[in-house]
C-alpha cells in the first residue's frame, strides 16, 4: 500500500524537527533551558481587549456554533471596514470576505479555488515552505524568483519576468518569510505590472504588514491601478496581534474568486472558531487601541531586530541583512559550515539555541542560512543567544 507521490515528497519545515530536538532536550533535563529561536511565537502579550472578548464568549450558545461557514458577519463586515480605514480598498463583506482558519488554511483554500493541475505559481525565494507545498498539494507546480542578497534581498525583476510566461498566479508576502525584508514600490509596480501584462492573480499575503520598522510601510498591491480585481488579500491576527493560538484569518477578493475561495474553504477549513472570532471583532472595532497596541509592536520589535542583527554580523563567519518588519530575519552561515541542518543540530547541542534551518525555503537561496525569530525573547535574552552562537562558531 502506498500514500500519494504529492505528500511522500513533501519535506518537514525545519522548525518542527529543531522544536521537537529542543522539547526533547529540556524534558530530559526537566527545564526549559534551550533558547528557542526556531519557534514562531512571541512573547508580547495579545491585546487585552480580545483576550476579555474571548473569555466572555466561550460558553454562550451564538458563539458555539456551524453556522454560517464563511464567517460571522460582525466579523467580516469589521475586516471590510478595515480595509477601507487603512487601505482605501471598498470590498462588500457579505461576498468579498470569507473567515479562515489562519492565512495559511486561507492559502490552500486559495490555491485549491485558482490551481488547475500544472500550473504555474510564482513565488520569490527564499520562501516560506508552508507556501512552496502548498502550491504542490494543490497540484500546482512552484516558479522560483530568487531575492538576491548581495542587494539586501532584493527581488530579481529579469528573472522575474520569465517565469511569468505562463503562469497562473504569484504569491507575496509583505514581510517576506523568512528574510524580514519589504517589497520596493519599484519591485511591487514591476509585480503589478507582470501580473496585468500576463493576466496573473497575485495571492498577497499581508501577514506582519502592520509590523514594519523605523517608519517604512509595506505597500499593498491591490491598492495599485487594475489590480484590485486580480489580487486575494490575506490577513489575520496571528503576528500583528501576537494571536497565534485563535487561528483566524481571513481571506477578501472581488466576489467573482470569492464564492470558489468560500467552497474551498469549506470542504478544507470547514468553520473557525466562533468565541475567538468574538475576540477578533472586539479588537477591530477599537481601532485606535488596536493601531496603537501594534505601534508599540512594532517599536519593541524594531529593537530586537536590529539588535540581534548587529549581534550577529559581529560574529566572525555570519552575517545577515537587518530586518525591516516582522519577526525574523535570515543569517548567512556558509563561511562557517554550508550544511545548514548540521550546524542548526550543533547549536542546538553545543550552545542550547534553537534555529531553523532553511534547506527546505527555496532551491538555492535558502542554502546555507538559517533563521532567527527575535519575537519570542527580550533583547537581553537575544544577546545571551547569539553570544552563544558566536562560542560555538568560534570552534571551527
Amino acid at each position: 500500500m502506498r500514500v500519494a507521490e504529492r505528500v511522500a515528497t513533501l519535506p518537514k519545515i525545519g522548525l518542527d524537527i529543531m522544536g521537537d530536538l529542543a522539547d526533547e532536550r529540556d524534558a530530559a533535563r526537566g527545564e526549559a533551558r534551550t533558547f528557542r529561536l526556531e519557534n514562531a511565537d512571541s512573547n508580547i502579550p495579545p491585546p487585552e481587549v480580545a483576550i476579555r472578548a474571548t473569555r466572555e464568549a466561550v460558553g454562550k450558545d451564538a458563539y458555539n456554533s456551524w453556522l454560517p461557514l464563511v464567517g460571522l458577519s460582525e466579523l467580516r463586515a469589521a475586516v471590510a471596514a478595515d480595509l477601507r480605514r487603512r487601505e482605501g480598498l471598498d470590498y462588500d463583506w457579505p461576498t468579498e470576505v470569507v473567515i479562515v482558519n489562519g492565512v495559511q488554511e486561507g492559502l490552500l483554500s486559495v490555491l485549491l479555488a485558482l490551481l488547475e493541475p500544472g500550473d504555474g505559481v510564482i513565488t520569490p525565494e527564499p520562501a516560506y515552505s508552508g507556501i512552496i507545498n502548498r502550491i504542490r498539494l494543490a497540484h500546482g507546480v512552484p516558479r522560483f524568483v530568487p531575492l538576491r542578497e548581495d542587494r539586501g534581498w532584493r527581488l530579481d525583476l529579469d528573472l522575474l519576468e520569465r517565469e511569468a510566461v505562463g503562469a497562473k498566479a504569484i504569491v507575496l508576502n509583505a514581510t517576506n518569510m523568512p528574510t524580514g525584508v519589504l517589497f520596493t514600490r519599484e519591485e511591487i509596480d514591476a509585480i503589478a505590472a507582470l501580473a496585468r501584462r500576463h493576466d496573473l492573480w497575485v495571492v498577497y499575503s499581508a501577514t506582519s504588514a502592520r509590523l514594519a520598522f523605523d517608519g517604512r510601510t509595506a505597500p499593498n498591491i491591490a491598492t495599485w491601478p487594475g489590480m484590485r480585481e486580480r489580487t486575494i488579500i490575506l490577513n489575520g491576527v496571528s503576528k500583528d496581534f501576537n494571536m497565534t493560538a485563535w487561528r483566524i484569518g481571513w481571506a477578501v477578493a472581488d466576489r467573482t474568486v470569492m464564492e470558489h475561495v468560500g467552497k474551498a474553504h469549506m470542504y478544507n477549513g470547514t468553520l473557525t472558531s466562533a468565541f475567538a472570532q468574538a475576540g477578533v471583532i472586539a479588537l477591530l472595532r477599537d481601532p485606535g487601541a488596536a493601531d496603537a497596541y501594534v505601534a508599540d509592536c512594532a517599536r519593541t520589535l524594531a529593537q530586537r531586530g536590529a539588535a540581534t542583527a548587529a549581534a550577529i554580523n559581529a560574529v566572525r563567519g555570519l552575517r545577515s541583512v537587518p530586518p525591516q518588519g516582522g519577526w525574523w530575519f535570515l543569517v548567512d552561515h556558509r563561511a562557517v559550515d554550508a550544511d545548514e541542518e548540521r550546524l542548526a543540530r550543533r547549536l542546538l547541542e553545543e550552545a542550547d539555541v534553537a534555529v531553523t534551518p532553511m534547506a527546505t525555503w527555496g532551491p538555492s537561496t535558502a542554502m546555507g542560512h538559517f533563521r532567527i525569530i527575535f519575537s519570542n525573547e527580550p533583547i537581553e535574552r537575544l544577546d545571551e543567544a547569539v553570544a552563544r552562537i558566536g562560542r560555538a562558531v568560534a570552534k571551527d
